[in-house]
């Protein structure tokens, strides 16, 4: 079992009578329970809420609007997956790899459950966006997980970030993305220290009609520091299917090993290949239910593991 907590608030500056274009945020996160990956053995893990148990400030950060809000500019504590890498028509699954692809977070940045500080920018115009930032390179404190730790320590290094993105008015996208991360941290292909790592990404997704989106994820890491070399993920998601407010979807995260990792690992298998069908409902208000059925193919590239079937169930309340 897992229990997650989000709790945030937002103050507009202009609302609070303060000053124009400002926006304070913090974000308080609190987490419980088992990582279900321990019984299926998969690489990708298979909840997007299983981590150490915490209660902590996740964000806390300010951020300024100029030139009528076409340039943003943030600081402070920020989940680098709430603006890059970020599909909405891959909301609704509730694996991992549909958050963000496992090419980047296997690297560690600054995303669920830990983050950095970071400085952030956002050039915004008419359909077109370009994102830039710089997050401290080691999130908190990798030997205590309950709190945020800001921490500035030598070697910690930078994650270094930029996406660039096309959108228009009814939600379809298509962006590329870049990242380098200067931490000096044990890669896990042949255990040296490095501390130049980077990874590129492509992400699109495209509304059908009103009800049916589907979306499209492709990232590549350097396969001299990384486990995983390659990543695609792909879905298909309904929109208000059966009932007003439902979303119903079935899609696909194939990670695969690069060679450097094979050559250095020979009992180990190429790639491994996650499926979920999800179903999300309003039960009343306030309160909505989800169930998910899960198949991992060769978890973990291990060849002593099978095949493996998870079914999954969350209740949500909302305040």
């Amino acid at each position: 079992e897992l229990a997650n907590l989000d709790i945030t608030l937002a103050i507009d500056t202009a609302q609070a009578n303060w000053w124009s274009g400002g926006e304070w945020f913090i974000y308080v996160l609190g987490d419980t329970g088992k990582d279900p990956a321990e019984y299926t053995g998969d690489v990708q893990g298979i909840s997007n809420i299983a981590t150490d148990e915490s209660l902590k400030v996740y964000e806390f950060w300010y951020q300024h609007s100029f030139a009528d809000d076409g340039i943003k500019v943030l600081f402070g504590l920020h989940d680098y997956n709430s603006t890059f890498y970020s599909l909405e028509a891959a909301g609704l699954y509730n694996h991992p790899s549909f958050g963000i692809g496992p090419d980047t977070s296997q690297v560690g940045p600054s995303i669920f459950s830990t983050t950095s500080t970071a400085l952030h920018f956002t050039f915004q115009g008419e359909h077109q966006y370009l994102l830039a930032a710089v997050y401290d390179g080691i999130p908190g404190d990798p030997d205590n997980p309950r709190g945020p730790h800001i921490q500035f320590n030598n070697g910690d290094g930078l994650f270094s970030a930029a996406e660039w993105g096309w959108a228009n008015d009814t939600h379809d996208k298509i962006a590329i993305g870049a990242w380098q991360q200067t931490a000096e941290v044990e890669n896990p292909v042949d255990g040296n220290v490095n501390d130049d790592n980077t990874g590129v990404y492509v992400i699109a997704e495209k509304n059908i009609n009103d009800v049916a989106g589907i979306f499209l994820q492709l990232g590549r890491a350097d396969d001299l520091y990384n486990q995983l070399e390659y990543y695609a993920g792909t879905g298909i998601t309904f929109n208000s299917f059966w009932i007003d407010g439902d979303g119903f979807g079935l899609a696909v995260a194939h990670a695969r090993n690069g060679d450097p990792y094979l050559a250095n690992n020979e009992d180990t298998e190429r790639a491994e290949t996650a499926w979920e069908l999800s179903y999300f409902s309003p039960v009343v208000d306030h309160l909505s239910a989800q169930a998910s059925l899960y198949y991992i193919q060769n978890p973990s590239m291990d060849k002593t593991l099978d095949d493996a079937v998870a079914l999954g169930a969350r209740i949500y309340i909302e305040f």
